[in-house]
């Protein structure tokens, strides 16, 4: 558990077809992105699907179902009451952008890259969560039928990381070079409203 009260965890399976060759065990620096993320947390609960040194708590996924599937198996380990949920996708990620997520008090706390919800760079309550992924077939689905979710605008998010590195998701090797390209503001969505406060 964190100081802020929040677990972590990193999804680090999947088959990197876009990528190439397995992007946790890529190198920035001499750190593989992996080690990168998982750094920047005390005790992250890591799912993979491979043999793989690295601090926290490595849980292995064998049967390979996908991202609710491994949450699920993380879901054991968590024992806070919000739970961040990332992947070795985001190797520049921002503890303070992270902290700031889990102290909202709505359901999810997350951002936007290019226009969409960003699950996996996402804050959950936990209650919420494991009741979410026994019904819903994607980690987006969790996120719209969410009772209320905060969206951290762009602006505020450049004060809690001035470079905006956090918001860049590797999922191809030209990702490296690539920057937010739109703004948006701070709010929330209240699901039960489906109205947008400002």
């Amino acid at each position: 558990m964190y100081r802020d009260s929040y677990d972590v965890i990193i999804l680090a399976g999947g088959n990197s077809t876009r990528f190439g060759v397995d992007k946790c065990d890529f190198e920035i620096d001499g750190r593989t992105m992996l080690e990168r993320v998982a750094s920047s947390f005390q005790s992250p609960i890591i799912v993979t699907d491979k043999s793989r040194q690295v601090n926290g708590t490595v849980i292995h996924d064998n049967e390979k179902m996908g991202p609710l599937h491994a949450i699920k198996l993380a879901m054991r380990a968590v024992s806070s009451g919000k739970v961040f949920v990332t992947g070795c996708d985001f190797p520049y990620i921002s503890r303070n952008l992270v902290s700031h997520l889990c102290k909202q008090p709505e359901f999810v706390g997350t951002t936007l890259t290019d226009g969409e919800f960003q699950p996996l760079l996402a804050c959950y309550n936990t209650s919420y969560l494991m009741k979410a992924v026994q019904k819903s077939n994607s980690l987006i689905e969790v996120i719209l039928s969410s009772p209320s979710v905060y969206i951290a605008g762009f602006r505020e998010i450049e004060m809690l990381d001035p470079s905006l590195l956090t918001l860049v998701n590797i999922n191809r090797v030209t990702d490296f070079w690539n920057k937010p390209k739109r703004f948006w503001v701070t709010r929330i969505i209240g699901n039960t409203e489906r109205i947008f406060v400002l």
